[in-house]
């Protein structure tokens, strides 16, 4: 039996890759049937379409991405711009929550036949402009976020990675339940024991952020508890999450928990609570509004919402790669988070229970509503 190698092994063995005009002589036909065949473009008879791929892939043919983007006008890349800070990308992808969700979407778009392109700062219409990439995911927008409007009036696709807070009735995007996951995470604190619970949010405008600090201070209102607030610098996480923590916990009224929402602020309140010579979580618990590696590792482990970071980007790649060909069945989804609670906000004799799982309820009303 012979093997045949694959295009590939084929190319570092000297052997000529397969041509259009292969296809089309093995299967009898012209090179117009064959790059409709291939591309599903034009009126094929079935079964010569058939013919042609078998032949296509007897031969190891794929059809030349260059040609296809000279034919259709595209580049077959889609772009991902993350949150700036002035600074760079750098810091936001030094992120677990923002390394998993780029790769996520890479991964995702490279089985669409696809590129990703990670993209530097691109604030104004110059840099946008720049960008040649068939569309656009655009992570984490502030309210009413103009690289939306630049990037519509230039025609170029966006699916956004959580919603735009000031355009609520925006489609084309992926978000989190951040609502219901956060009145999850509060109820399991004040079940644990909690009854003054502070958060701990960052200086950011983000949708997820906005959505859950309203969902904070909802929940406080419904039990009549005061809300406990503070926001930490996102330019110098950990230093500012420690310097707002130690000022909520060397007041006389000090809380009894801090949700600290954003990635790595939980390791200032940790640092904070033990400078005070406060423990975890006898005399305080502590939970993070973002699982990361740290959050899982730590001493003690911190209880955290997964929001499923490669989930959230696999899923906007495919849905913005699906509104490019004009195939997309829905226009936005959602992932919930998932509770994983852990030793930070567990009081139990003899030490600290196991960590468990817990998903965002579904079927239930949103406590919100």
């Amino acid at each position: 039996m012979t093997h045949r190698p694959s295009s590939g092994s084929a190319r570092r063995a000297g052997v000529r890759r397969a041509t259009i005009r292969d296809v089309a002589a093995a299967a009898g036909v012209s090179v117009k049937t064959v790059s409709h065949a291939v591309n599903g473009k034009g009126e094929v008879d079935p079964g010569t379409r058939a013919r042609v791929l078998a032949e296509a892939a007897k031969l190891g043919y794929r059809a030349s991405r260059n040609a296809r983007s000279l034919r259709s006008g595209r580049t077959s890349t889609i772009a991902l711009l993350l949150p700036s800070l002035g600074a760079a990308e750098r810091e936001m992808l030094g992120l677990s929550y923002y390394m998993l969700l780029a790769s996520a979407a890479a991964s995702t778009a490279f089985g669409l036949e696809h590129s990703l392109l990670l993209s530097p700062a691109a604030d104004d219409g110059d840099n946008l402009r720049r960008l040649d990439a068939d569309g656009v995911l655009l992570c984490d927008p502030v309210a009413l976020d103009p690289r939306i409007d630049v990037l519509a009036g230039q025609g170029i696709p966006v699916v956004t990675i959580e919603r735009d807070p000031g355009r609520p009735d925006h489609d084309w995007c992926v978000v989190g339940d951040n609502r219901e996951a956060t009145w999850t995470l509060l109820d399991h604190l004040a079940a644990a024991g909690a009854e003054r619970i502070a958060l701990l949010a960052s200086d950011s405008e983000w949708g997820w952020t906005v959505e859950s600090v309203d969902a904070y201070r909802a929940w406080c209102a419904q039990r009549g508890a005061e809300p406990i607030e503070a926001r930490a610098s996102l330019h110098d996480l950990v230093r500012s999450a420690r310097e707002q923590a130690h000022a909520l916990l060397d007041r006389p009224d000090r809380p009894d928990a801090i949700v600290a929402l954003a990635e790595r602020a939980a390791a200032g309140v940790v640092q904070a609570a033990r400078a005070l010579g406060l423990t975890i979580p006898g005399d305080l618990m502590v939970a993070s509004g973002a699982d990361s590696p740290e959050t899982t590792f730590g001493d003690p482990a911190i209880t955290a919402l997964d929001l499923h970071p490669g989930e959230r980007g696999s899923a906007a790649a495919e849905l913005l790669i699906d509104r490019l060909a004009g195939r997309a069945t829905a226009t936005s989804r959602t992932i919930a988070a998932n509770l994983l609670v852990r030793a930070s906000s567990q009081r139990s004799e003899g030490g600290f229970a196991s960590s468990t799982n817990r998903s965002t309820p579904r079927s239930a009303p949103s406590p919100l509503e």
